[in-house]
């Protein structure tokens, strides 16, 4: 499905961007994973590396917040396989706190790294894709188009993430460059369970028609169908992968 494709995805150390990274191996991609910790990036590696595909895998320790970062990632791939024909924008953080006590600081870590950091990667990406087109598919989420308590941030950066995919996908058409969006709901990953107690995750479960929040894995097919060539004539689109969360 994935042939022969390069992607770099972005806060693939752990959680989503992990699994995605194991899912596009299996498919024939080659990946770039990238993350800020170290040692999750090699535990990562250790995961994800077999006899079989560990010349189709490149770990770089990148802050998507910092354009030197941001152009190393692009180069370093660019130099390991010769392309670039996905970018996933997976990297970010959703902390839990409540307005009044949101710090400036606070507020502009979030914007940062989810929209900023998509920003940057996105502007970097069409140096590489500009010639021969591309894919590049951002991790929004539910709260982009619901909202959510204690997390204006996160909220304010998604919504942010889909007014890029948006405008990105209407001025890079000419480019053959696609740019979509997953909006997923609860997913069980660390991130979440280190922000949501136990009584928010079942409310959002009681709220979900499919009855619980979602793994890792039942995104896979969603961003593969964006990553590949079946979604040639799709752009612009944000997909809610969210149990019927949202409707």
């Amino acid at each position: 499905m994935l042939e022969n494709k390069v992607a770099i995805i972005t806060g693939s150390s752990s959680g989503i961007g992990l699994k995605l990274a194991e899912e596009f191996l299996k498919n024939g991609a080659f990946v770039t994973i990238c993350g800020t910790n170290e040692e999750k990036l090699k535990n990562a590696l250790n995961i994800l590396g077999t006899k079989d595909n560990q010349n189709k895998i490149l770990k770089v320790k990148a802050d998507v917040s910092n354009t030197d970062d941001v152009k190393k990632l692009f180069a370093l791939t660019y130099e390991t396989f010769g392309k670039i024909d996905i970018l996933i924008n997976n990297a970010g953080i959703a902390p839990s706190k409540p307005m009044e006590d949101m710090t400036d600081e606070d507020f502009e870590k979030v914007l940062n790294i989810n929209t900023i950091g998509t920003f940057k990667c996105t502007r970097e990406a069409i140096k590489y894709m500009k010639e021969n087109g591309g894919s590049i598919i951002n991790t929004s989420s539910f709260v982009g188009l619901y909202g959510s308590p204690n997390q204006a941030a996160y909220t304010a950066s998604k919504y942010a993430v889909n007014g890029l995919t948006k405008s990105n996908a209407k001025e890079l058409g000419k480019y053959n460059i696609r740019v979509n969006a997953i909006a997923p709901g609860v997913v069980m990953t660390d991130m979440v369970k280190d922000n949501c107690n136990e009584d928010t995750i079942k409310r959002l479960n009681m709220m979900t028609p499919l009855g619980r929040g979602a793994e890792p894995s039942d995104l896979v097919g969603a961003y593969l169908y964006l990553a590949s060539d079946s979604s040639i004539f799709t752009t612009g689109a944000i997909i809610n992968i969210d149990g019927g969360l949202v409707m």
